[in-house]
């Protein structure tokens, strides 16, 4: 059944080890080979991120950049969409409410105020780690921060950002993992596990931030508590653009000044909105802290160990990847969406 505290879930769920596992595969494969895909891509495009950034001793070229990453953003993304597409139309998936791309259930308004809230309040420990690093270094940065911090915020600076950062990057991973995958797994495991299973691979793929540095292990936090609201407010909503929204707002270049301005309206929106920010937390804390969040695990786990197989074996993960796309497209033949399903 649909909680009252959640918009984007199937009003009819109910947990089943199989289409639980079947799900959770599903969300491995998609996720998996867009991102092969990706690196794949990154060969065959130049010039390169690192040589776009000037890394390479080159003179910066940060258009050429852009365009390199739209390219890839096409493969990528292209790759997932188009599987994506597939099993939705295997598995009865089709509408714009199973993937969150409608208003949910607010206002325009309200999903700007959403985004707004979740930019400020969400964004302030990667506000707080930039600004840090700007006035105070406590670690490193990462090759991309360091070539940009010394870049003219001209015309190049805004396009490359606009396609690498703030702009295209929001639209695209909410639409992938809060509009694809949080919704693939709602169907079938509880609000609370939907959210660990999807938050945390988004999490760990930020891979640029894999570091024992402190400054690296902040951002790395940063990225998680991100990745956990953009989750819960999506489901608490039923839409992914407060979640668009308030990344591109996290996503945005800032200096020392900004970033004091942002932290500074981060506290100001927690201190006039103490009682309803307060109330939302306890409604999420609600949401995960359930048994059947640690009971959906039980499906899986076996996911996880198959995804960790693929990754140790990598001869053989292209076969690995056959034999569990093989496997979910007849697992998707079997056990249709709940998605497809109107409430009674």
């Amino acid at each position: 059944m649909t909680s009252s505290h959640t918009a984007f879930e199937p009003p009819n769920r109910k947990f089943k080890i199989i289409p639980a596992f079947a799900g959770g595969l599903e969300v491995v494969l998609l996720i998996g080979a867009s991102t092969g895909a990706a690196v794949m891509a990154q060969s065959l495009f130049t010039p390169s991120l690192g040589e776009a950034l000037g890394l390479a001793g080159n003179e910066q070229n940060l258009l050429g950049g852009a365009w390199t990453m739209l390219r890839i953003f096409a493969v990528q993304y292209g790759v997932l969409i188009g599987l994506a597409a597939l099993f939705g139309l295997l598995r009865g998936r089709h509408s714009l409410k199973s993937h969150a791309l409608g208003k949910g259930n607010l206002s325009t308004l309200g999903i700007i105020k959403w985004g707004v809230a979740l930019g400020l309040v969400a964004g302030a420990p990667a506000t707080l780690v930039l600004f840090l690093q700007d006035v105070a270094p406590f670690g490193q940065d990462t090759p991309v921060w360091a070539a940009l911090r010394e870049t003219p915020w001209d015309m190049r600076f805004w396009t490359f950002l606009f396609v690498g950062s703030f702009g295209l990057v929001p639209l695209l991973e909410e639409v992938t993992w809060r509009g694809y995958a949080l919704g693939r797994m709602t169907e079938v495991i509880a609000p609370g596990a939907a959210i660990l299973f999807t938050s945390v691979p988004f999490a760990l793929l930020h891979v640029q931030y894999a570091s024992t540095d402190p400054a690296m292990i902040a951002t790395s936090v940063s990225v998680m508590v991100a990745s956990l609201a953009f989750a819960f407010a999506t489901l608490r909503t039923g839409t992914i653009w407060p979640a668009v929204l308030g990344h591109a707002i996290i996503n945005l270049p800032a200096d020392s000044w900004l970033g004091a301005v942002q932290l500074g309206l981060a506290v100001l929106v927690l201190i006039a909105f103490f009682r309803p920010i307060t109330a939302e937390i306890g409604k999420w804390i609600a949401l995960f802290f359930r048994w059947t969040t640690l009971q959906a695990f039980v499906a899986l786990v076996p996911v996880i160990l198959l995804a960790g197989l693929a990754m140790a074996f990598q001869a053989y993960a292209f076969w690995i990847a056959l034999a569990v796309f093989v496997l979910t497209l007849g697992l998707g033949l079997i056990y249709r969406s709940a998605w497809r399903h109107k409430p009674a």
